[in-house]
């Protein structure tokens, strides 16, 4: 709502570039379409925040994206209420796809809204966010970014989760 538009940092393009940057996938072949392609200055838009769109424009900081997704890493509750049932949760695991991701470039596992790799799952988001769910270790870890870096160059979020396994183990040992 607009009285939370005070809240929301804006998104900063990588120092190369402008408001006009679009993001790719690191590697990937295709190239963003006209009617595909997010530029900055889009995603910075009240027009952007007011629309709903599914997987595309949801808005958090790493704390809130990592309880919304905690669900998923603790069977279906959290905080001690139920807000998924098990089943449910297992369901968005289920292999949906298999095979080269035409946008990535890449071999890719997808569940319902997640890709799957190995027993954990998660997606990433613009200029490095990332979510990945560990349910083994009712883990969740969730890094949000509003500077962007260039996709190849950039590993924060794979640094903050290598980081929480190092803590997991530390927990298990």
């Amino acid at each position: 709502a607009a009285e939370h538009d005070h809240r929301v940092a804006p998104t900063i393009p990588p120092p190369s570039q402008d408001e006009d940057y679009a993001a790719s996938a690191p590697g990937g072949k295709a190239t963003p379409s006209a009617a595909t392609r997010v530029r900055v200055r889009d995603g910075n838009s009240v027009a952007w925040r007011r629309a709903e769109i599914p997987a595309a424009n949801g808005f958090g900081n790493a704390r809130s994206v990592g309880l919304v997704q905690s669900v998923m890493a603790c069977a279906g509750a959290v905080r001690g209420t139920r807000l998924l049932s098990r089943a449910g949760c297992d369901l968005a695991r289920q292999e949906q796809f298999s095979g080269e991701d035409r946008l990535l470039g890449t071999p890719m596992r997808w569940g319902l809204g997640y890709g799957l790799f190995d027993s954990i799952y998660g997606w990433g988001g613009w200029g490095g966010s990332l979510v990945v769910i560990e349910p083994e270790g009712r883990m969740t870890v969730a890094y949000v970014t509003h500077q962007m870096r260039e996709p190849a160059a950039d590993n924060r979020g794979l640094e903050m989760v290598m980081a929480a396994y190092d803590g997991l183990k530390g927990l298990r040992a």
